[in-house]
């Protein structure tokens, strides 16, 4: 089987259980636990527990690995029995006791409301540093993707200028303690982030999708999922991941833990080969449950070992290739794939005359005659009609085209 071990943390995989009521305190960190992930981070204390989620369209999209969206919702919500640091430091103390060795625990320090509110939030941050790293926390997260945090910036404080006076406060306070910086995407400049992550000193950084969305029915009545904050899903992984490529690409060297969207084994590689070395697991530990977790790790291992990526460094960055094409190649791969567009005419034994390809077309290059489908001289093999054809009469290999440019050239998976 491939190996998923992350050298630069001694982590056994590269999934992270963020921060969320499936790690609020120390049973729930107990039984996240079960799912054997490389981390898991405790969540800060105070937060209150219950409340729900909503998962979109159905909890089936979200266990088959599907497009799924996720949201706070409406459900009964009770204090939070963990409500002083002297209870919050006790629960790591129970969970290093309990907790499988190997799994690592990152504790969460702070949160942006204690700014919100003023008073001497920097001095209790630092206290809760000391204490946390004396209980045995194998490192600190700094919790700053929460959407309230990004939308505020210019209401309350500077987001960037926070994230680094926060990333060295803690340095100064714990200087062997790793830092690890959960940073927003929404209403930020998350390359910046990550670049002042690195330069602060953090061990790792987090580009992590969460949103503030306002999700209704048609009949708002019925609308379960609470608006505002909290807002993620399948639709946010290619945001994350283009934000770990721009940074890698823009030469960002940090450790990365990206996350958003990963219902699914397809989107946690995805988030890897973009660049990111960890990968969190958020809504799905808590809205779907240690074993759809477990069961997300397992198909990554399987689906890496079938695809030929011994280890998590033949997998991480990978898809760069992709991301990082020059001009020539790009422009010589798109035209590959639109010679064959424009050379294919319709199979006419499957043709329906449904009309959709000359409805799609804007340059007069395929007509329908007699109930079927006729390329015309005037095609430039721009796609669309093959995008909309429901039967395939009008069908290239567009993968496999794609494919052969990059084996044209050399380029493979996975051979770094």
């Amino acid at each position: 089987m491939a190996d998923l071990y992350v050298k630069k943390f001694d982590m056994i995989n590269p999934f992270v259980v963020a921060s969320s009521p499936a790690t609020q305190g120390a049973l729930n960190v107990l039984k996240s636990a079960k799912m054997r992930p490389g981390a898991i981070v405790l969540r800060n204390y105070g937060h209150g527990s219950g409340g729900g989620s909503f998962i979109g369209p159905d909890s089936k999209a979200m266990f088959g690995g599907e497009m799924a969206i996720h949201s706070h919702a409406v459900g009964r919500q009770i204090p939070d029995s963990v409500d002083t640091l002297e209870k919050y430091c006790e629960e790591v103390h129970k969970i290093k006791k309990e907790m499988d060795s190997d799994i690592k625990l990152w504790v969460s320090v702070g949160h942006y409301s204690d700014i919100v509110k003023g008073g001497d939030w920097e001095k209790n941050w630092a206290h809760q540093a000391e204490e946390l790293a004396l209980a045995g926390a194998d490192a600190i997260e700094l919790h700053f993707n929460t959407p309230g945090v990004a939308v505020a910036k210019d209401r309350t404080f500077a987001y960037h200028q926070l994230l680094r006076h926060s990333i060295e406060l803690m340095k100064k306070t714990v200087p062997n303690m790793p830092i690890m910086a959960k940073l927003a995407i929404e209403s930020t400049d998350a390359l910046t982030s990550m670049r002042i992550a690195e330069a602060a000193g953090a061990a790792a950084a987090g580009p992590t999708a969460r949103w503030k969305g306002y999700y209704m029915d048609l009949d708002w009545r019925g609308t379960e999922a609470r608006p505002g904050a909290g807002y993620g899903g399948t639709q946010a992984t290619p945001l994350v991941c283009y934000s770990i490529a721009e940074a890698r690409t823009a030469g960002v060297k940090i450790p990365l833990y990206g996350g958003g969207g990963v219902f699914n084994y397809e989107n946690a590689a995805r988030i890897l080969m973009a660049g990111s070395e960890m990968v969190q697991l958020g809504a799905l530990a808590c809205a779907g449950g240690t074993m759809a977790c477990k069961k997300l790790i397992s198909d990554l291992n399987r689906w890496m070992d079938e695809n030929g990526y011994a280890d998590m460094d033949s997998l991480v960055g990978d898809s760069l290739k992709l991301f990082q094409m020059d001009a020539d190649f790009t422009k010589k791969r798109q035209n590959k794939l639109a010679d064959a567009y424009q050379t294919a005419d319709a199979d006419r034994t499957k043709c329906i005359g449904c009309g959709r390809c000359e409805d799609v077309c804007w340059h007069q290059g395929i007509e329908i005659k007699e109930r079927k489908a006729y390329k015309t001289d005037k095609c430039i093999g721009c796609g669309y009609c093959f995008q909309v054809c429901p039967t395939q009469a009008l069908y290239v290999d567009k993968k496999g085209i794609l494919r052969s440019a990059f084996e044209e050239a050399g380029i493979r998976r996975g051979n770094k």
